[in-house]
C-alpha cells in the first residue's frame, strides 16, 4: 500500500494536472504556501505571489512561485520579509504584482499596515529590478489622505494600473470598515495612488435584515476583462471563511458597474466550492483563452476541507459567468484549451 501511494505521488508530480481539494507541493516537495495574492505571465512563465498565513506561520512573508502549466510550481523567492522597513507594519497582505513598462521596474501592491498596531491599511508599493528579487520600500499612503482600505488587489490595461480597494468610511466620529469598493489609477511608475475612477456597492446605511451583509460588503475583489466587458469578482465578507463569489459588470472602469449577482456553479455549491475567491488568470492561447478562477481555502485557519487554493475553469454560458467544478484538469498551453484528466 506504501508503495501505491509514493508512486500515485510521483505520478502526480510534473504531470501537468491541476489537482484540487489536496494540500500543493513544490517541485522540491515542500508545502505551496501563498494565500490572498496575485499572478501574472511573462512569456511562457506564470508568477503567482502571495502571503504566508497560519498557525506558527510569524513572522509574515511573501512568497513568488513560477509555473508552465498552473499545475507544477517552482519556488523562486521569498521576496519580502518583515524586516528593515517592512518591520514596522504589523501586517503586509494581499500582494499583487504590475510590471510598470515605463521604469521596467516590477511593483508588488500590498495592504501596508500601522507600525506593528494592527490599524486599518495603507496602500503599499515594494519595487525590484526583476521579478523574482528581492523587492524594496517604495512608498505606503492613504487613499485620498486618510482614508483607510481593507482588502486589495490590481488590475492592469496596456501602460495604466489600478488599486481594486475594500474601502472603509470615517463618517462624524465613527469609522465604518468595509463599505464601499472603489477603483483608483495609479500614477505612470506604478508607485503612488493618483485618482479615484470609481466608489459604488455602499453600504453604510444598507439594512442587513434585509440585505445580509456578506451580500453588500465585499472583499478579496478583481478585476477580469473578455471582449469589451469589464467583470468585478469579489468575496463576502467572512473572515477566513468561504463564501459565494458575486460579480458585477461594466464596459468602463468608470461604471455605470451593474447589480451584483450570484456566480452560478456547476455543480451547484454555496460557497464556491469552499472558497473565497481571490483573482482569475487569463490563459491565452492559439486557439481559445481559457480563464482560471483562483480561490483561497484557508483551511490552516477553518479546518474545512482539504488544501489553501482551488483552481477551476470559469467559463461562460448564455451571456453569464458559471463556475465548473474539476478535481483534476488540465490546460493545453499552445491552444488554451482545458480538458478533464483522469
Amino acid at each position: 500500500m506504501l508503495v501505491a501511494v509514493v508512486a500515485a505521488s510521483m505520478a502526480s508530480a510534473g504531470d501537468g494536472v491541476i489537482h484540487n481539494d489536496t494540500v500543493w507541493r513544490d517541485t522540491a516537495g515542500n508545502e505551496i504556501w501563498c494565500n490572498g495574492g496575485h499572478m501574472i505571465r511573462e512569456g511562457n512563465l506564470f508568477y503567482w505571489v502571495g502571503y504566508e498565513t497560519g498557525p506558527g506561520h510569524w513572522p509574515w512573508k511573501i512568497n513568488l512561485y513560477s509555473s508552465r502549466n498552473l499545475a507544477d510550481w517552482k519556488f523562486e523567492n521569498t521576496v519580502i520579509r518583515m524586516e528593515g522597513k517592512f518591520a514596522d507594519m504589523g501586517w503586509a497582505g494581499r500582494p499583487a504584482l504590475l510590471h510598470c513598462k515605463a521604469t521596467g521596474k516590477y511593483i508588488i501592491v500590498f495592504e501596508a499596515d500601522s507600525p506593528r498596531q494592527w490599524k486599518r491599511h495603507k496602500v503599499g508599493f515594494a519595487v525590484c529590478d526583476r521579478i523574482d528579487g528581492k523587492y524594496e520600500w517604495g512608498n505606503a499612503q492613504s487613499p485620498e489622505g486618510t482614508r483607510s482600505t481593507g482588502d486589495q488587489s490590481v488590475y492592469q490595461e496596456g501602460d495604466k494600473a489600478y488599486l481594486l480597494a475594500t474601502m472603509d468610511k470615517d463618517i462624524g466620529d465613527r469609522k465604518y470598515l468595509n463599505q464601499s469598493l472603489a477603483i483608483f489609477e495609479l500614477s505612470k511608475d506604478f508607485l503612488r495612488v493618483e485618482r479615484r475612477v470609481f466608489e459604488g456597492f455602499d453600504n453604510v446605511n444598507g439594512n442587513t435584515k434585509v440585505v445580509p451583509r456578506d451580500h453588500s460588503s465585499r472583499e478579496a475583489s478583481h478585476i477580469v476583462k473578455n471582449g469589451d466587458v469589464y467583470y468585478w469578482l469579489s468575496s463576502g465578507l467572512v473572515g477566513w471563511n468561504s463564501s459565494s463569489t458575486m460579480y458585477s459588470t461594466a464596459r468602463n472602469l468608470a461604471g455605470p458597474w451593474s447589480d451584483l449577482r450570484f456566480l452560478r456553479t456547476d455543480p451547484s455549491s454555496e460557497d464556491s466550492y469552499n472558497t473565497q475567491h481571490d483573482f482569475v488568470i487569463p490563459v491565452v492561447g492559439s486557439e481559445v483563452t481559457t480563464y482560471v478562477y483562483v480561490g483561497d481555502r484557508y483551511s490552516q485557519w477553518t479546518k474545512r476541507g482539504s488544501g489553501r487554493s482551488i483552481f477551476l475553469p470559469l467559463v461562460w454560458e448564455n451571456g453569464e459567468l458559471l463556475l465548473r467544478w474539476h478535481k483534476d484538469w488540465k490546460i493545453d498551453m499552445s491552444t488554451g484549451r482545458f480538458s478533464t484528466a483522469p
